[in-house]
């Protein structure tokens, strides 16, 4: 049976010191996480697969989650990880460069990025142009001193959002992670709304 995204969250903090994004944005009140059994999720800052194998859960057999982690040490954790869930496709690969991995991946309903890096925005951006179906949703966690040490949080939060918007993002929800995470937030997107039809009058 598919784990109910709080039963997710709780377990994470159960079985881990590092409580997790997604488990700290549930935790947190956010609405919607958009993983959901079925879903078709690229995951892109998997690391060695913890939390990878709990949205694994979430999405159920009929449901996919494509991991893609740089990392060799901790890629060859995934690997383990994925031969023993037939639904986590592991791709050790740089999420700089979509292509590269381009055939392994179909559309997705939601791209979930936690990735420690500068560039974030436009690696999520990267990846969603390819991968992300219109009316999609990203889940983006942001680490402010990853980004910018100098800047106050709130204006790398504010920074990242705007990025995403030139992106064709329109942001749904933001939360910070406190007390679960220091100076870090979840963003939560849809990709290319699909525009409602006005109605005649």
């Amino acid at each position: 049976m598919p784990l109910h995204p709080m039963t997710f969250a709780i377990t994470i903090l159960h079985q881990s010191n590092h409580h997790g994004t997604v488990a700290a944005a549930v935790l947190g009140g956010v609405d919607n996480i958009w993983i959901k059994p079925g879903s078709k999720v690229l995951y892109i800052g998997a690391a060695a697969g913890t939390s990878v194998s709990h949205v694994s859960d979430i999405v159920g057999p009929k449901g996919a989650v494509y991991a893609v982690e740089f990392s060799h040490r901790p890629g060859r954790d995934l690997l383990g990880v994925a031969k023993m869930r037939t639904n986590i496709i592991p791709i050790i690969e740089d999420a700089r460069h979509p292509l590269k991995y381009r055939m392994l991946i179909g559309m997705v309903d939601t791209v979930f990025a936690d990735v420690a890096q500068p560039d974030q925005a436009r690696i999520v951006a990267l990846n969603s142009h390819h991968f992300l179906r219109n009316g999609g949703h990203a889940v983006i966690a942001i680490k402010a001193s990853c980004i910018d040490s100098t800047a106050a949080p709130e204006a790398v939060f504010r920074r990242e959002v705007s990025k995403l918007q030139s992106e064709n993002f329109k942001p749904l929800e933001q939360l910070t992670l406190e007390p679960y995470e220091r100076d870090h937030a979840v963003v939560i997107a849809e990709y290319r709304p699909n525009k409602k039809k006005k109605s005649k009058d």
